[in-house]
């Protein structure tokens, strides 16, 4: 989705500060975001795979 951190930042899931037009993120809090991600899209491929 291309509006995956956009949704993320509006409904609290991921902290970010603004300074100047631009936006930055802890990577701590990134890392977390992405973890959670790739697990979700590994429990979808089994999924598939056997349902």
């Amino acid at each position: 989705c291309p509006r995956t951190v956009q949704t993320l930042r509006d409904n609290g899931t991921l902290a970010y500060t603004q300074i100047s037009h631009k936006t930055y993120y802890k990577p701590e809090d990134v890392m977390a975001i992405v973890a959670v991600v790739e697990d979700k899209k590994k429990d979808m491929r089994f999924r598939k795979r056997t349902g």
